[in-house]
């Protein structure tokens, strides 16, 4: 088989994984596997046999509404549901099993099952037609970032940032945009290797609304400030970074045209060092600077509109303010640091879209220099088209000269443990500030192969306990970024354990030397070696039955984006 050949069935098999996962984990199907005793379906029963043999577990998978079902073989099993999908699946309709080639034809097998479970099906149409679209749309962006060749003379760090062409394991629209031509693709996709300068605004000061955490102005990139020196010398404009995409955008709308022509902002054109698209796409980094910026890009990206919303700048810049009442080595730790919000700017007009369509948030970033060891953690544990995945390279480089056994791993995961969950749970434990360090959001540098360094950024999606929370009247009341404890529990349990512990751990099984089982009962001894504060958080972990999972494919189907369905997963650390 040619290597093409070889990445597209890898990229097919890929995909049908994927979605496979995610329908089984959001349905109450956690283990679809046959029991070798159970009877099988006549015509599966060669095919069954003929997998076990070669140490595969069969399964199959019934979906409502139809006589249709899904069969395969697992190479691997993990009891948080990322299943290792071994060879091809097949579907059985009308009687008939036949291998499915395109996986184009499960999301539409996916996307009718959920109408056939709805409570009401002739009103879930809209919904279905609307997941269908969606998961095609994601298959063919899939498809095509895979026809790029790798993209050269960009930093380790940026390669990572832009490595995941597959995106969220537990999403079916991980990769679904709408809003970006084929050109917009080539300009600004992080898939594709992108890069390119900010568009920059002059806005009239007292048209720019600018908030900031130590009340001084936001940094500017340099050579922009150059250039736009004569109209910054006397203090009556201040200038605006915008995605290049969404400049054009603006600059289309009407409201934003009368602008222009009163002289109230200044269209000045790309200016400034070439910034790197992260994985987030409208996030950037700018190395220079020492900076990422959040900007806001009118297009849909998965379930939303990728602007910043004021509540969405309110609970990040709020959050940031929490985190400064702290002791600052809680913050910058030697082996964790928070990649604070430093302030946000957008134009001060009463249209909330337009404001929302203007604002950038301004992130701290890590140094070029500290840059250089520092992996996105989802981009890590993404395995390719072709069945390999990063992380097997870094646990190589931590091995040495001798091949990594069960041990080392078990050692290279504790030491995960101790620059990710375990100073997130102490600082939950101490101040309540429940960090939204999903495996995007996180980032980990690495020394000779060890993690050595955590890092979390994007404030936006932390959550305060307001009962935890020592410092609460310091904070408006009001604040978005304020919860009851229970919820912000329930985020970390998820963004943190779920999403972010919990993938490591199925990632490393996956390797082979050592299952999850054993993993999960290394994490309990690591929690019972937190500081004595945590204690009591750690052994309500360790007792509770289940742990929440956010439902993005039932989310997508029932359009609850902003207020997603949320199901429960057997508790891996639980006994």
């Amino acid at each position: 088989m040619s290597h093409h050949d070889q990445q597209t069935a890898g990229i097919e098999r890929r995909l049908a994984e994927q979605y496979l996962n995610t329908y089984c984990r959001e349905t109450a199907h956690p283990d679809p596997r046959i029991d070798a005793c159970a009877p099988a379906d006549e015509a599966l029963m060669p095919h069954c046999a003929t997998w076990r043999q070669q140490g595969l577990m069969p399964f199959v998978v019934d979906l409502p509404g139809s006589a249709t079902r899904l069969a395969g073989a697992f190479s691997h099993f993990s009891p948080v549901g990322y299943h290792r999908l071994a060879s091809e699946l097949w579907v059985q309709q009308s009687g008939h099993w036949r291998r499915m080639d395109d996986v184009a034809d499960l999301s539409d097998l996916i996307a009718a099952a959920l109408t056939a479970a709805s409570p009401s099906p002739s009103g879930a149409t809209h919904n279905q037609a609307r997941l269908q679209a969606l998961m095609r749309n994601s298959i063919a962006k899939v498809r095509r970032f895979h026809q790029a060749p790798a993209a050269h003379d960009r930093p380790d760090y940026v390669a990572s940032e832009q490595g995941l062409r597959f995106g969220h394991v537990f999403h079916v629209t991980s990769k679904a945009s709408d809003g970006f031509s084929e050109a917009d693709l080539c300009a600004y996709a992080p898939e594709l290797g992108a890069s390119f300068q900010l568009h920059y605004f002059a806005v009239r000061s007292d048209l720019l609304d600018m908030q900031t955490i130590d009340h001084k102005a936001v940094p500017i990139d340099p050579a922009a400030m150059h250039f736009a020196e004569a109209l910054l010398r006397d203090g009556e404009y201040r200038l605006l970074p915008s995605h290049p995409w969404q400049a054009q955008y603006l600059l289309g709308l009407d409201n934003v045209g009368m602008l222009v022509r009163d002289g109230a902002l200044i269209s000045l054109g790309p200016l400034g060092e070439r910034v790197w698209p992260t994985s987030s796409v409208r996030t950037v980094w700018l190395p220079q600077q020492n900076l990422f910026f959040k900007l806001s890009l009118n297009i849909r990206i998965t379930n939303f509109v990728r602007n910043n919303p004021d509540e969405h700048v309110a609970r990040a810049l709020d959050a940031s303010i929490a985190l400064g009442l702290l002791p600052a080595a809680r913050v910058r730790q030697e082996h964790f640091r928070i990649l604070q919000e430093i302030g946000s700017e957008t134009l001060k007009v009463p249209d909330k879209e337009l404001r929302a369509a203007c604002a950038v948030i301004y992130r701290q970033a890590m140094t070029q220099e500290e840059a250089q060891d520092v992996h996105l953690a989802a981009a890590l544990l993404e395995e390719s088209a072709l069945g390999d995945i990063p992380l097997r390279a870094l646990l190589q480089q931590a091995a040495g000269d001798r091949a990594p056994d069960a041990d080392l791993l078990r050692r290279w995961w504790r030491r995960y443990l101790d620059v990710s969950l375990l100073p997130m749970l102490e600082l939950f434990a101490d101040y309540g500030i429940s960090l939204e360090a999903h495996l995007q959001n996180s980032l980990i540098g690495f020394k000779d192969g060890w993690p050595n360094c955590g890092y979390a950024r994007d404030m936006e999606g932390t959550s305060i306990s307001r009962q935890r929370f020592p410092f609460l009247a310091r904070l408006d009341p009001a604040s978005p970024a304020l919860y009851d404890e229970a919820q912000a529990w329930h985020r970390f349990q998820y963004y943190v354990l779920v999403n972010h512990i919990g993938h490591v751990a199925a990632c490393l099984a996956r390797l082979g030397p050592c299952d999850e089982a054993s993993l999960w009962r290394d994490a309990v001894q690591s929690l019972r070696g937190c500081k004595a504060s945590a204690l009591a958080l750690v052994e309500t972990l360790l007792q509770q039955a289940t742990l929440p999972v956010k439902a993005n494919m039932l989310s997508s189907f029932h359009q609850q984006g902003e207020t997603p369905s949320w199901i429960a997963i057997p508790n891996p650390l639980k006994n």
